[in-house]
């Protein structure tokens, strides 16, 4: 009798537990989350550039503050000019606080990798692209040095598509670059992190 009042409880909490775990693992309604994909693809934009593109607008060598180098060059590093006072981003730790509110972590430790920890490349070490000493932050001048063409979304013909869940989804959005107008249809990743989505891939 005590065995079948077990399995009668057993069977209980399967009943009570499974609705719950297939209802965490649906993916949302796009409705009830586009807006928050809007801003996360919207506010990655001038991230692509400072990561991707030119970066941050700095002093350079050549122009007619050379005869100040002492002021904003430190030769120690050669290559890295000092950021622009007008910019954005004034220390690393603005820069990942911006980040930090758009990407999802494991894509943010990428991103990371190479623009302040550095990154071994066979047994080369590669040279991050920012450095700050505390006083003035500054920019590696000879890696991705190139502009990147920003995207437009239409966001009117955002879907939600397989594979997606409660915690990871993907969506398709016709977009096309300033540079060139043809559209087509690209896929974006989102993870749910820390009660918030937020970004898995590139959007440029």
């Amino acid at each position: 009798m005590k065995k079948i009042a077990f399995i009668m409880a057993l069977l209980l909490v399967f009943t009570t537990v499974l609705p719950l775990v297939s209802c965490s693992s649906k993916a949302p309604e796009l409705d009830s989350i586009k807006e928050r994909l809007v801003f996360l693809i919207e506010e990655s934009k001038e991230l692509n550039v400072v990561f991707f593109g030119n970066g941050l607008p700095v002093f350079r060598r050549e122009d007619a503050l050379s005869d100040k180098k002492l002021i904003y060059f430190n030769d120690d590093l050669p290559g890295y000019d000092r950021v622009m006072e007008n910019t954005d981003f004034l220390s690393i730790d603005e820069i990942k606080a911006a980040a930090e509110e758009v990407y999802s972590s494991d894509y943010i430790s990428e991103i990371y990798e190479s623009a302040f920890d550095g990154v071994m490349t066979g047994e080369a070490s590669a040279y991050v692209r920012f450095y700050d000493n505390g006083e003035w932050l500054h920019q590696n001048i000879n890696i991705g040095n190139f502009t990147l063409n920003e995207r437009i979304y239409d966001y009117s013909t955002m879907e939600i598509v397989d594979p997606s869940n409660g915690e990871y989804i993907n969506i398709s959005v016709e977009s096309y670059s300033v540079a060139n107008q043809v559209r087509q249809t690209v896929y974006l990743s989102f993870v749910y992190e820390n009660g918030e989505w937020y970004l898995d891939s590139p959007t440029y």
